[in-house]
């Protein structure tokens, strides 16, 4: 009776022993997952921009001034310098170049400020009827951002995704939403993807300023409309 006793504490230790070894490797492994995930996107981008750097690059950008001719918004908008950020944007963390804190995102590889003639070229297309009208993706992944300056102070942001063909301002953009569909119904919506124009106007002020975002829209089109 004894031995049967002994027996039945030793399988009951025994089966305790692996439930706990069983549990410990679990959590472990729980931790680890939750660990992975939240790791900050920066961390695989060593080559990111330091705020430091890009604070110091603002006071360097050509002064520029508002053009009428630019289209509303922006012939109303106050500033002195446009910077053109290539960034690593995410839909959720790193939807825009300055985040809500007022810090520069820590995924941006590369600035560069807009000339007169950029600016005005960039912002006269993007006040345009004739750039936006088409759909767009669901997925939100921008890699241009154009920044407004007054000094050092931001005054208006607009980040770019011309492979989820969308964007979104801080300030609105009413050609964005000219194109409007079942309108005065509930289910009204607005084509605010860029039509062929728009996306043209894009990439042409990414070779100027010699980003290389938007050289795989135009292989892509090559490729799928060969001559």
């Amino acid at each position: 009776m004894k031995l049967f006793n002994y027996t039945l504490i030793y399988q009951s230790t025994l089966a305790g022993l692996v439930f706990f070894m069983f549990s410990c490797q679990k959590k472990m492994d729980s931790s680890e997952e939750k660990t992975e995930i939240s790791t900050p996107l920066y961390n695989t981008i060593p080559n990111a921009l330091k705020e430091k750097a890009l604070l110091d690059y603002i006071k360097t950008a050509d002064i520029i001034k508002s053009n009428i001719r630019n289209g509303i918004p922006f012939s109303q908008l106050d500033y002195d310098k446009i910077i053109a950020y290539n960034f690593v944007g995410d839909e959720e963390m790193y939807p825009s170049v300055i985040d809500k804190k007022g810090k520069f995102v820590p995924v941006i590889l590369e600035q560069q400020f807009l000339t007169q003639k950029q600016a005005d070229d960039i912002l006269s297309a993007l006040s345009k009827n004739s750039s936006y009208g088409e759909s767009s993706a669901a997925c939100f992944q921008p890699h241009l951002g154009l920044v407004f300056f007054k000094g050092n102070r931001k005054i208006n942001q607009i980040s770019i995704c011309l492979s989820c063909n969308s964007s979104i301002t801080e300030i609105d953009i009413p050609a964005r939403t000219h194109k409007v569909f079942n309108k005065g119904r509930d289910n009204e919506y607005s084509y605010t993807g860029f039509t062929p124009s728009g996306k043209s106007a894009i990439i042409d002020l990414c070779k100027k300023i010699k980003f290389h975002y938007g050289e795989r829209i135009i292989k892509n089109s090559i490729d799928n409309n060969p001559s």
